[in-house]
């Protein structure tokens, strides 16, 4: 799955918002997010800013 354009402001925490962040294997502070117009799920890296590809959460969920 590729992320729709995560510029549109329509990502919110997951689980109806109550999602909060967490620390991954990796170290990374994570965000489990939903968007409400496109349905997708993705992590995002708090610090770094971003949203993660598939792989990339893999990897720092240590599923890999």
């Amino acid at each position: 799955m590729q992320l729709t354009d995560t510029s549109n402001g329509e990502w919110l925490p997951a689980c109806g918002g109550t999602e909060t962040p967490f620390r991954a294997r990796s170290g990374q502070v994570l965000l489990y997010m939903w968007n409400r117009v496109t349905g997708e799920h993705a992590y995002y890296d708090v610090q770094g800013d971003l949203f993660l590809s598939n792989e990339e959460a893999a990897a720092a969920l240590g599923l890999r």
